[in-house]
Formats: C-alpha cells, sequence, structure tokens
C-alpha cells in the first residue's frame, strides 16, 4: 500500500516543504536506511526522520527531494519515490496525507505479530502456572503475546529495520526466543534463530489446523517456518 510522509525545512516555515510518496512502507524504511547511512554525508546530516510520516531537512546543507538522482544517496528508489513541493504559506493550501496505523518497526520494541490476510490472529505463546513459556509458538484468535525484535547489529537498539536485517525474536523478560525445529515447528528457546530476517519473520510462517483435545477446539494452531508462508505484520 502507498505510504506518504511529509517533509519539512528547518530553516524556515514556509519553503521546501514537500509531501512524499513512498510505493509502500517497506520503501519508506529502506530509503530512510540509506540516506540516513549514505556517506554523502551533507544528505545523513541534513535529513531527520521524526516519525513514520514526518521527516525534516536542512536545505541549507541538501534538500531531500535531491536523494534520489545524487549518486551514493537514494538514487535506486527513484521508480518508487517522489516528491511533491508544497504551496508556500501564501498559497494557503496543505494537502492532508491519509494517516498511517502500522506499528513502527523499531529496533528493541515489543511487539504482537497478526496475520495480515486474518488480522484478528495473532501469535500466542502460552504461560504455565509459575509464569514460565510453554516451548511452543501458536496462533490464536482469542489470546495474543508480545514479542520482543531486535537486529542482530550491536548499537543498533532504536533504529528503523527494514527486510534485509538480521534479526532475534525473544519474548520480554524472559531468556527464551524463537527457533524451528527440525519438523519446521516454531518452538522457544535458549538460542535463537539464526540468520533469520525480518523479512523473513513477515512472509515465512505458515499456521497448522486446529489443534483439539478431547474433540473440543483450544482455539490454537501450530506455527510453520515455510518459503511459501503467509503474510504477517506487526502491530
Amino acid at each position: 500500500m502507498v505510504h506518504y510522509a511529509y517533509v519539512k525545512n528547518i530553516n524556515d516555515n514556509s519553503t521546501y516543504r514537500y509531501v512524499i510518496v513512498f510505493a509502500s512502507s517497506a520503501v519508506a524504511d529502506e530509503w530512510w536506511r540509506a540516506v540516513s547511512t549514505s556517506s554523502v554525508v551533507k544528505f545523513s546530516n541534513s535529513v531527520r526522520r521524526v516519525n513514520a510520516q514526518f521527516y525534516t531537512h536542512d536545505v541549507g546543507q541538501a534538500n531531500a527531494a535531491d536523494s534520489l538522482t545524487v549518486n551514493g544517496v537514494a538514487t535506486q528508489f527513484l521508480g518508487t519515490v517522489f516528491f511533491t513541493l508544497l504551496d508556500d504559506l501564501g498559497g494557503r493550501q496543505l494537502s492532508v496525507i491519509p494517516s498511517h496505523h502500522d506499528a513502527e518497526a523499531i529496533s528493541g520494541n515489543s511487539f504482537f505479530i497478526r496475520s495480515k490476510v486474518s488480522p484478528y490472529e495473532y501469535w500466542y505463546c502460552p504461560l504455565s502456572a509459575d509464569c514460565n513459556a510453554t516451548n511452543s509458538v501458536y496462533v490464536s484468535r482469542t489470546e495474543r503475546t508480545r514479542f520482543r525484535i531486535s537486529r542482530t547489529d550491536k548499537g543498533t537498539a532504536g533504529t528503523v529495520m527494514i527486510g534485509s536485517d538480521e534479526i532475534v525474536v525473544t519474548l520480554p523478560n524472559l531468556n527464551l526466543s524463537i527457533n524451528v525445529a527440525d519438523n519446521c515447528q516454531v518452538m522457544l528457546t535458549s538460542a535463537p534463530e539464526l540468520g533469520l530476517k525480518l523479512s523473513d519473520l513477515l512472509s515465512k510462517f505458515t499456521m497448522g489446523p486446529t489443534l483439539c483435545k478431547d474433540g473440543q477446539s483450544l482455539d490454537m494452531k501450530e506455527l510453520f517456518n515455510m518459503d511459501d508462508g503467509g503474510e504477517w505484520e506487526l502491530a
């Protein structure tokens, strides 16, 4: 889905204000990673991310719109991002962009993980009577569990995650991480799944049939890691 954001000039209140249109929120995060880590330091020093839909730039150093055409910044997004210059204050017009309600994928934050197709189905990890987690992760329509998602690279807490980032998914306050068993079922262990990327988390997991006990539905489905998995999102 198309994603929109504003960018404002920090030097005044009337010039070089843009609406940015991204092909998707994932593209927006990847553009931001490219700009914020660019070796062209006038851009990495100029552009700041306030939140997912608001950026600032110091036009005295670099104009964010030029990131798409200056080599070494974000030219790879020329076909998936564009900037529209807004009227100055005298024009008395403002394009109001649609609100973006997805969770911001910030490394180190905790999230619910839910089906993108059936957003009432969430990842769930039952707790035993002594508050220790069981060793399996399920999908449930009535229960949900928060998971902490962090980049594995050191010093990246608080940064925006993108699909190619390797991550670890843990239970907050418990020394347990998701891992994949030999039968592809998602389990909780003390050792995290190595090589797991954010894009894998959002596209390579699928549900089994609803579990039953004594002929009664448990309202839980086992979770498996598969190459042709479903689509998931952070909430």
